[in-house]
């Protein structure tokens, strides 16, 4: 078993216990400094990360018997990572997407609603209309919270 796989089965076996899920991994090519992102329906604690990471620890020291130094870093996805696991929808209902399909067309607009196979999306049209748009979550290629600071109207 590669070291990527052996950190993500000590990962996953740790966030069975929690509502956390492994949604990415970024690796340089020989594996030696690994990048771990994990998520949840009310974000990551840096607790669970810490434990987690301590647990990884442990067992590297007990298995890991290559000479190759590894650096290792277990954390949530960034706001500017994309959306890659359709669990990561639901908590951003209400926030404005950029979705990019498999088609390339790119559609923008504001989260309404998450299914198991697709989410829902609120496109304006005009300056005073917008429509709902349905998106097969197989038919997106990437998707992107888009980051607002501004506030809205009550």
């Amino acid at each position: 078993m590669g070291i990527k796989s052996l950190i993500s089965t000590i990962i996953e076996a740790e966030l069975k216990a929690t509502d956390s899920f492994l949604v990415g991994i970024d690796t340089n090519q020989n594996e030696t400094d690994i990048k771990f992102f994990i998520d949840s329906n009310d974000g990551v604690s840096i607790q669970l990360c810490s434990q987690i990471s301590r647990k990884v620890s442990r067992i590297l020291d007990e298995e890991y018997t290559d000479d190759e130094p590894i650096r290792y870093e277990i954390s949530s996805p960034g706001a500017e990572q994309p959306l890659v696991d359709i669990r990561q929808y639901p908590k951003h209902i209400g926030r404005e997407l950029e979705v990019i399909l498999q088609s390339e067309e790119i559609i923008t607009g504001e989260l309404m609603g998450v299914s198991d196979k697709n989410i829902v999306i609120l496109v304006p049209i005009s300056k005073h209309e917008k429509e709902e748009k349905t998106i097969v979550f197989d038919d997106i290629n990437k998707s992107t919270v888009k980051i607002s600071f501004k506030r809205k109207k009550k």
